[in-house]
């Protein structure tokens, strides 16, 4: 099998901290490596340091069958292959093989947050034979023994197939089932003998045994197929996706991923598998992922600056350094992962800093695609985001926006969801859910098409302009986002009935008008109408409160948002759960629990809440009573098309019942953040008290995203005067500003660009009341680096007679938080690159510094040097850049300014 690291191994692979320095020597060269024969595809590529070949360590061990260890505090790799083991300082020429020390001529290096090694060195430690043809600038290594790339034979013309050349496994959510696993991998070499592929899921400790007999002995149940139809394919598992035992995928449950090629008649299949995937619902962390990304076209100059692209920030931006804009050919977009995003290079997508807030970014003339083209008119484009961590770890790339051609070309709409929400057997089945385009002025209206998934991977514009109209639905265009449902008689591309069994992807179309081209979506994830199996939508907004004092049931109220499609609901159950036991209560634990366990909530077509009775019990056969701690699920239960499933909602925050000593809880807990200050005043908190009766007064208290979910009342209780923010009783709703020197429930000092949530404590009185009350957490907040404005109008020009290059640019209107300002000039064919964080660490003979309120330029003449250090040159064309020194008061973070027409000196 092919070997690739996906981006559900990359929490596997090596990542080393510390911030070592990358020299610009070492930038990445076109270097391929083979083993055996097979490419070695590895996330980090080689590169040239001096006369040698630098690898990623782990990538090249693993493939030679090595145990790669890492030992952070000595910075130190160990390599075990069978009696061999080596030993690798970083940053060292010395290393030991067998306890044998041996020199290399280039030390091991981190790059990128990979440990590179010098290839030769390596493999040779391992008994492996290196070559090296120049000419197509390849590597090969030939070993002795099996590798975990195993090359692939053709197949004859009949009898066997050919396994797929690799799959590629990646966890691309935390929902903790099958959705979170993205598998690729591309069409078998002898296509023409495959009827279809099956992905199969299999657990790490049942691998020994799976073989292709195995595989083939699958139920259908529980496996997914795909019908050929594509030279590459990218599938996104569904929440209901089981392994091939028949459970249901799961978190905290280790797995391969399996693809079987299914021969025609004739043919034999063969199989091919995965790296292992673990952790499923942790490795890549649904809060680490941007969403919302949208691109639009907002002018018409040709390049980049026509494209603006949004998206929203992480939840959690406590590990997040910025943001990367990928724009890629949307031809090549289905095949545009985690992995691929690591291997493009700096000057082909476009940085974002983060500030707290989600982003509308609006790119430069200069902008590339992936390819490292310039961004043109007439090319479809998909635009991907990435965050980053401070080391230049990719944390989570986002789902790809909707495709569109700059130009006269319009924005093509981006599909949010499809939905099998019938049982006629026909179109009707089919709900299409999909975000409107930005700027709607230049569309007449949308259209829909339903396409074959065989057909789907080479379903484009032409062909969708070429459909006759029973082939597609005509969907107006409102001003909003659109669900729509199928009418009856829709066709398929093929002009077929659309019909249970059969998989379908779909595709929307924008409509331009007047000179305005149309554009088309990209496909939605692949759907199959059946009649007898629908998903059930589970709730959400589960929250627990103590209403009264019974010391039973009857004290405790369960509110919940309805599920988005009740049409498939025939009931609602509430599980209470003690809070110890709540972290390991699944679906399946859910389905089993007994009747008289849970209190039945009937549908209505709203949200619910729900007061429990006296003899309410647990899930646990308990009845429910003052002094334990539970947390609250709901089931969503089936009907109808759905009765065989069911879907459960997260749990509520842990409410422990008081009886008559409980104070109230305050309702709706929110922050809201100005950015005026970069400090916690900056932050209002909002809440609404429930009751004052009994009550003291209340206490706010922030606590670190990270450490929210374990915040309880307990701990509540035990916080210190100094670290909570008092505030007296009222009945009113509250609204107060944090003070300027708050502190978290720790006692730290509230940390610039980490994420911070509140809790309200209700302090019971003594009398009326005896026992405090915590509210749930609010909204995230981040109390970012306060920014200055960039200096604008930038003007270079060249004074020949004075012999000089004359700079002027206007201050900002608000300039209090600027110390000083940089003036710099940058060689034109360096300015394109040019960027703050270059700017920040120019040395100061290598601009020229400007103070004072009004004096606003200043002339480089010969005697001056750019920011390279270099003389300033007659014949030589510069650009000049102004930067806005913050003062370190008011604001930490400089500005920098657009560049400026270029400039150049002609004189003798």
């Amino acid at each position: 099998m092919k070997k690739q690291i996906s981006s559900a191994l990359l929490a596997a692979a090596l990542v080393v901290s510390g911030g070592v320095h990358t020299p610009s020597a070492d930038a990445a060269a076109p270097i391929k490596i083979t083993v055996n024969g097979v490419p070695l595809v590895t996330d980090q590529a080689p590169v040239m340091s001096g006369s040698r070949t630098m690898v990623p360590l782990r990538g090249v061990f693993e493939a030679l069958n090595a145990k790669v260890l890492w030992k952070q505090s000595t910075k130190t790799v160990t390599a075990v292959k069978g009696a061999t083991t080596v030993v690798l300082p970083v940053g060292s020429t010395r290393a030991t093989i067998n306890d044998k020390l041996t020199a290399m001529d280039v030390p091991a290096k981190v790059i990128k947050g990979r440990v590179m090694v010098p290839l030769r060195f390596v493999t040779e430690a391992m008994g492996s034979k290196v070559g090296w043809n120049k000419a197509t600038q390849t590597v090969s290594i030939t070993t002795n023994t099996p590798t975990k790339t195993t090359p692939v034979t053709p197949a004859p013309s009949t009898g066997s197939v050919s396994p797929v050349s690799y799959v590629n496994a990646s966890v691309i959510g935390q929902q903790g089932n099958g959705s979170d696993l993205q598998i690729a991998f591309p069409a078998s070499a002898s296509v023409s003998a495959v009827s279809q592929y099956r992905i199969l899921v299999v657990k790490s400790t049942n691998m020994n045994s799976f073989s292709l007999a195995s595989a083939q002995a699958v139920p259908a149940a529980n496996y997914q197929v795909v019908p050929k139809g594509s030279s590459n394919y990218t599938i996104t598992l569904l929440p209901q996706s089981r392994d091939t035992d028949g459970a249901l995928i799961q978190k905290n449950v280790g797995y391969r991923v399996y693809v079987l090629a299914v021969g025609n008649p004739g043919y034999t299949s063969a199989l091919t598998m995965a790296q292992t995937v673990t952790n499923l619902g942790s490795t890549v962390s649904a809060s680490a992922t941007p969403g919302d990304v949208k691109a639009s076209d907002v002018a018409d100059n040709g390049d980049g600056r026509d494209l603006s692209v949004s998206f929203s920030k992480v939840s959690d931006e406590s590990k997040v350094s910025s943001y990367r804009i990928f724009v890629v050919p949307s031809s090549s977009a289905s095949s545009f992962n985690v992995s691929e995003a690591g291997k493009v290079n700096s000057d082909n997508y476009t940085s974002v800093s983060k500030d707290g807030s989600n982003h509308t970014v609006r790119l430069k003339s200069t902008a590339r695609d992936t390819n490292g083209k310039l961004l043109t008119e007439g090319v479809s484009y998909t635009v991907f985001v990435t965050a980053v961590s401070s080391s230049g770890d990719t944390l989570g790339l986002s789902a790809a926006s909707g495709s569109l051609t700059l130009g006269k070309g319009v924005d093509a709409p981006s599909i949010t969801k499809v939905s099998d929400v019938g049982n006629n057997g026909d179109a009707r089945d089919l709900q299409v859910s999909f975000d409107k385009i930005a700027n709607e002025s230049r569309i007449s209206g949308y259209r829909v098409f339903v396409v074959r998934s065989t057909n789907s991977g080479d379903f484009d514009l032409e062909k969708a302009s070429a459909l006759n109209s029973n082939r597609y639905m005509d969907v107006s265009k409102t001003g909003s986002d659109r669900e729509v449902t199928l009418s009856a008689s829709l066709k398929d591309n093929n002009g077929d009935n659309i019909k249970n069994d059969v998989s379908y992807r779909v595709f929307v179309m924008s409509r331009g008008t007047g000179s305005y081209s149309n554009s088309l979506s990209s496909a939605s994830s692949t759907i199959t109408l059946s009649s007898s199996s629908k998903t059930v939508g589970s709730t959400n907004g589960v929250s627990a409160s103590d209403v009264s004092d019974y010391g039973d049931g009857r004290d405790l109220q369960v509110s919940f948002n309805k599920a988005g499609d009740e049409n498939l609901v025939s009931q609602y159950r509430i599980l209470v759960v003690k809070a110890g036991d709540s972290s390991n209560f699944t679906l399946t634990k859910a389905q089993k629990v007994s009747s008289s366990n849970y209190t039945s909530v009937s549908k209505n077509g709203s949200n619910r809440t729900a007061v429990l009775s006296s003899g309410s019990r647990d899930v646990d056969g308990d009845l429910i009573k003052n002094g334990v701690g539970y947390r609250v699920f709901v089931l969503s239960v089936g009907s109808g098309d759905a009765s065989d499933s069911y879907s459960l909602s997260s749990a509520s925050s842990t409410i422990t019942l008081g009886g008559s000593t409980a104070a109230s809880v305050v309702n709706n807990v929110t922050t809201s953040n100005s950015g005026a200050n970069s400090n916690p005043s900056d932050v209002t908190v909002s809440f609404t008290p429930a009751n004052d009766t009994g009550i003291s007064e209340y206490r706010m208290i922030v606590v670190r995203n990270d450490q929210s979910s374990g915040f309880n009342l307990s701990t509540a209780n035990s916080v210190s005067s100094s670290n909570y923010t008092r505030i007296a009783k009222t009945a009113s709703k509250v609204t107060q500003a944090l003070p300027v020197g708050t502190k978290d429930y720790n006692g730290n000092a509230i940390d610039k660009n980490v994420s911070y949530r509140v809790f309200v404590l209700t302090v019971a009185d003594g009398s009326v009341r005896s026992a405090n009350a915590l509210s749930g957490a609010s909204n995230e907040f981040v109390i970012a680096n306060k920014t200055v404005t960039a200096p604008t109008n930038v003007n270079a020009a060249a004074d020949n007679n004075a012999g000089a290059i004359r700079v002027t640019f206007t201050r900002p209107s608000d300039s209090s938080a600027i110390g000083s300002y940089s003036i710099m000039l940058v060689p034109s064919a360096n300015a394109d690159s040019f960027t703050l964080a270059d700017a920040n660490r120019l040395s100061g003979s290598r601009y020229q510094t400007v103070t004072g309120s009004t004096y606003s330029e200043w002339a480089f003449s010969t005697a001056n040097v750019d920011v390279n250090g270099a003389s300033i040159r007659p014949g030589v064309a510069y650009k000049a850049f102004v930067l806005s020194v913050a003062n370190g008061r008011d604001a930490t973070v400089n500005a920098l300014s657009a560049a400026s027409r270029e400039a150049q000196l002609n004189i003798q």
